[in-house]
């Protein structure tokens, strides 16, 4: 089983649920990313009225994020791979009487266009689920080409500590690639060391802004690492980058 199905069977199980489950899962997990996002907001674009202002979520899924910066008064675009996901975010956001634009593509893909430039796009915890370098390559170059000239990327990504405790059913190899039986080996996350990840963003041509590494901040790549401490989990960077 590819990722991608994966995922799309996973909402597909949960799509008979009402707008107002799927409304609290899809904010539940997104305050932290939001408040992050705010933040950037205020500082790095702070003459901006959120009222009118261009936001695209990748990796979206239900579109958490989004959703809780459209009730600012902002234009969301929301991109994802899975069909059944970008329609229940639809459905979330009509629920509110919100407008929502969806793109069902993969962002990976070097023919994938979205219809405007943003002045905030925001990375919804889709950098560390990319393993490969061409696709992560072809990812920063979508980010490139669809920022304004003042915009911001905004995320927040899982990385490397040295005290990484991994469970059964997964493995990590050289290239820090988590891999995950799904069947067969699957890779399904790159938890890069913070340094690394910071000399990728420099090698795609950014100006990175804010990076930020938070050791008290514990990812959860799966359900499997839930009963670990935080400090034998992932830790996060954030970071802000613009195109130089």
């Amino acid at each position: 089983m590819s990722l991608q199905e994966y995922y799309e069977e996973s909402y597909r199980r949960e799509q008979n649920r009402g707008a107002a489950d799927l409304l609290r899962e899809a904010t539940a997990g997104a305050k932290g990313l939001y408040n992050f996002a705010i933040e950037s907001k205020e500082r790095f674009l702070p003459d901006v009225d959120w009222k009118g202002l261009r936001v695209l979520e990748t990796g979206a899924g239900r579109g958490g994020v989004g959703l809780l910066l459209a009730r600012l008064g902002a234009r969301v675009t929301l991109v994802d791979f899975s069909p059944t996901a970008l329609a229940q975010a639809s459905e979330v956001y009509a629920s509110e009487g919100l407008e929502v634009e969806t793109v069902e593509g993969d962002v990976v893909h070097p023919d994938l266009t979205l219809p405007h430039r943003f002045e905030i796009i925001i990375d919804s915890h889709l950098l560390h689920c990319l393993t490969e370098d061409p696709d992560r390559a072809s990812y920063y170059r979508l980010i490139s080409d669809h920022l304004t000239a003042s915009g911001i990327f905004v995320a927040e990504s899982m990385v490397h500590r040295k005290s990484l405790s991994i469970p059964d059913g997964f493995m990590l190899d050289q290239r820090s690639v988590l891999w995950q039986l799904l069947g067969s080996w699957t890779p399904v996350r790159r938890i890069l060391d913070s340094l690394a990840l910071e000399e990728e963003l420099n090698s795609s041509g950014f100006n990175i802004v804010y990076f930020y590494y938070y050791g008290q901040l514990g990812f959860v790549p799966h359900r499997s690492f839930l009963d670990l401490p935080t400090e034998i989990l992932p830790a996060a960077v954030r970071l802000v980058v613009k195109n130089r």
